[in-house]
């Protein structure tokens, strides 16, 4: 980790602001609990006391989400009309979400006419508001898609590089093939851009290493050559190859192909490699991504930590409120995480309630100290069940690297302080 502070797991406040919701509710006690609920999910929050406020907020370079009563609308033509007006002036920056206590059609209806992106009945749950909200700020922080150059003429690398970049990708270069492993391992491409023949490199040679190891299996690798005969070209992709760009390579035509078949490459792993209840890392697939950022770890020099989560009495939580409940239970602690923690870090559902963590370049001391806000952020967010209202806990034990040097040592250490935290009374991280 580059600076052990809690800043390297928060959003910076340029990321914060990107992520603005002003909420102007005449209920002061529901706006403080929105204010609070919200705020553990790294929304920026901002409390006014009328929606006329709104415009001193609005700015062209970013997205901003209002949450407005509902229930006055009908009454109040002017506001409904200067609400609609609002939104007409700021068609990308602003969206509007009403809430009311009334669920009647007249009330949808009005919201709607004012302007109105979403609408929630009051009480609402909390995990179905962030749902829509991250739905209404949208994918523009997408990460850009990771092709991995592998040519040893420094020319071509800077031709690629450029189409590429002016596609919005980013690209990583291998050019002396012994280290192309490593590369792999630490820039995780989603496409390899392969020159069939280099001066001392063979193309398909370095294809069949790549695909002998099985966490690379999954990569397209798209050959750039001059090469014409059908049967050789044929030959190269029976040994693992994905497709061809013939040389010269047409800048338009190399940019779209990679960053469509990178784009298939991303949608395929998030479905492969995805638990469909959470959107984090399957078992299977967290058990990799832990192999994987261990030899990381080993080969730079680094620590590591693996985080064991486990919602305390869960089993309660289902047979209280129902499967479904306890599915929005899980999938409230996997948004937390997501936000709580960096984009390099491995989140995964380990399994039932059980999660697990990667911290990579990450001390156990600094490791306990994140896991333990995250801990106590979620004891205070409020869970909702037929408008009784509820909260949950989870326990967690961390073990690190080099004091377990195997992901097996790792994973049992994890699991053991795991083990001690709910023997200890549970809500509480355990190091080990």
């Amino acid at each position: 980790m580059e600076n052990e502070n809690s800043a390297a797991h928060s959003p910076s406040p340029a990321d914060d602001m990107e992520r603005l919701v002003c909420i102007a509710l005449s209920d002061a006690e529901l706006a403080a609990d929105l204010s609070d609920q919200l705020g553990f999910f790294g929304f920026s929050i901002r409390r006014l006391d009328a929606w006329s406020e709104l415009r001193q907020y609005t700015d062209a370079s970013r997205r901003m989400i209002a949450l407005l009563d509902a229930e006055s609308l009908g009454a109040d033509a002017d506001r409904a009309a200067a609400m609609r007006e609002l939104k007409v002036s700021l068609p990308e920056q602003l969206r509007v979400v009403y809430l009311a206590a009334s669920d009647s059609f007249e009330v949808r209806l009005a919201a709607v006419r004012a302007g109105g992106d979403a609408f929630f009945a009051v009480p609402l749950e909390i995990s179905r508001l962030i749902d829509k909200l991250d739905n209404l700020f949208g994918s523009s922080g997408r990460d850009p898609y990771h092709v991995l150059v592998v040519n040893d003429d420094p020319d071509e690398v800077s031709t690629y590089a450029h189409i590429l970049q002016s596609e919005g990708m980013i690209t990583s270069v291998v050019s002396d093939p012994r280290n192309l492993f490593p590369v792999l391992i630490e820039s995780k491409p989603e496409l390899i851009l392969m020159d069939m023949h280099m001066d001392e490199w063979d193309g398909i040679e370095l294809t069949q290493l790549i695909r002998q190891q099985e966490i690379f299996i999954g990569i397209p690798i798209i050959f750039v050559s001059s090469e014409k005969d059908i049967e050789k070209r044929l030959a190269a992709i029976g040994y693992g190859g994905d497709d061809f760009v013939s040389k010269p390579v047409v800048p338009r035509y190399l940019g779209a192909l990679l960053r469509l078949r990178a784009a298939r490459t991303r949608h395929m792993r998030y479905f492969m490699e995805r638990d469909s209840l959470t959107g984090l890392l399957n078992h299977s697939n967290l058990r990799e991504m832990l192999t994987a950022e261990l030899k990381r770890a080993e080969r730079i020099g680094s620590g590591l930590c693996f985080c064991m989560i486990d919602i305390d009495h869960f089993k309660s939580v289902n047979d209280s409120y129902g499967h479904l409940t306890g599915d929005r239970v899980l999938k409230s602690l996997a948004r937390l995480l997501q936000d709580r923690l960096r984009k390099t870090d491995v989140l995964g559902r380990y399994g039932g309630e059980e999660f697990g963590v990667v911290l990579f370049d990450t001390s156990l001391e600094y490791a306990e100290q994140i896991m333990n806000e995250i801990r106590e952020s979620f004891a205070r967010i409020r869970q909702l069940f037929q408008g009784r209202e509820f909260y949950v806990t989870f326990s967690c034990g961390i073990a690190s690297y080099p004091a377990f040097e195997t992901v097996g040592e790792l994973v049992e250490a994890a699991d053991r302080a795991l083990y001690e935290a709910k023997e200890r009374g549970r809500d509480q991280v355990v190091t080990v």
